[in-house]
C-alpha cells in the first residue's frame, strides 16, 4: 500500500497543531532524544492565552521554548520523568516537578493511569514505505503514551536514526492525527566530562567480562561513556 496520500493528508504545521491545546490540558512533549523543537516553538507563541497546561517528558537536552519567559510558570508546568541538569534547574525556578518512577513500568503507568493525556507529540524518524515512524533510540513508553492520547502528533525530523529490534520502537500513520515537518534540527547530545582513572579502571574489568552476543544497558555518566568507548575499541561482535 502507498502511504503518501495519507501522508499529504494528516501534514500540518506546528502552528495549527498547537491550536488544539487547551487551557488544563496534559500534553506529552516526548522523551529525551524524541522532545519535540517546532512544536514547542509554535506552542511558546500562545502562552499568553493559556493557563495550566501540563507537559511531560523527561531528560530533556536543551532548554524548552516554553519556559524562556520569566512568567512560564503562570501558564505551562514541567512534569518530568527523569531529571536532566536542565530540569533540575527549572524545579528551581518552580515551573517543574519530579515524577517518581520505576522505569521499566513506565508503559505500564500510562495504559493504567486515571489521568488524562489530551494530546501526545514525538519526534521521529521519516515515514518508511509501510507506513512506520521509527521513535529511534528513546522509544521505552512512547507507544504506549501515544495510545493513551487522544490525539497524537508526530514531528518528523531527518536526523533521528532508526532503531531497529525493539517493541513498540515504530508508530504506524495509521495511529497518527497529525504529521509536523519541521527544520530537522541535529539530534541533541549530551555532553559528558572526561572519565577518570576510577572510571577507567572499572570500565577495564567490566569490559573484560562481556561475551560476544551480550544485550548492554549503558547508563549517563563518566563511567558508561568509559565503558561504551572501551567496548568502541574492542574485538566485541554482535552487541545489543
Amino acid at each position: 500500500m502507498d502511504f503518501r496520500e495519507e501522508y499529504k493528508q494528516k501534514l500540518v504545521s506546528a502552528d495549527e497543531a498547537v491550536k488544539l491545546i487547551k487551557s488544563g490540558d496534559w500534553v506529552d512533549y516526548g522523551w529525551c532524544t524524541n522532545t519535540v523543537d517546532a512544536l514547542d516553538q509554535a506552542l511558546a507563541k500562545r502562552t499568553d492565552e493559556l493557563t495550566d497546561v501540563k507537559l511531560r517528558g523527561g531528560i530533556l537536552m536543551k532548554p524548552l521554548a516554553v519556559f524562556a519567559r520569566e512568567d512560564a510558570g503562570e501558564h505551562f508546568c514541567w512534569n518530568s520523568w527523569h531529571m536532566s541538569g536542565i530540569e533540575r534547574k527549572m524545579i528551581n525556578r518552580g515551573v517543574a516537578y519530579y515524577c517518581p518512577i520505576r522505569y521499566s513500568e513506565l508503559p505500564r503507568y500510562y495504559r493504567e493511569s486515571p489521568d488524562p493525556l489530551n494530546i501526545a507529540v514525538f519526534v521521529v524518524a521519516p515515514m518508511d514505505s509501510h507506513g512506520y515512524f521509527n521513535l529511534g533510540p528513546c522509544a521505552s513508553h512512547l507507544a504506549d503514551a501515544a495510545r493513551k492520547a487522544d490525539k497524537v502528533f508526530v514531528e518528523v525530523n531527518k536526523n533521528m536514526p532508526v532503531c531497529l529490534g525493539g517493541y513498540d520502537n515504530c508508530l504506524h500513520i495509521s495511529q497518527v492525527d497529525g504529521i509536523i515537518e519541521g527544520d530537522n534540527p541535529p539530534i541533541d547530545q549530551l555532553g559528558g566530562g572526561a572519565p577518570t582513572e576510577v572510571d577507567q579502571a572499572v570500565a577495564r574489568l567490566v569490559v573484560d567480562r562481556i561475551p560476544n552476543g551480550a544485550c548492554l544497558q549503558l547508563g549517563i555518566g563518566g563511567m558508561p561513556n568509559a565503558i561504551g568507548g572501551l567496548i568502541a575499541q574492542s574485538d566485541l561482535k554482535d552487541l545489543g
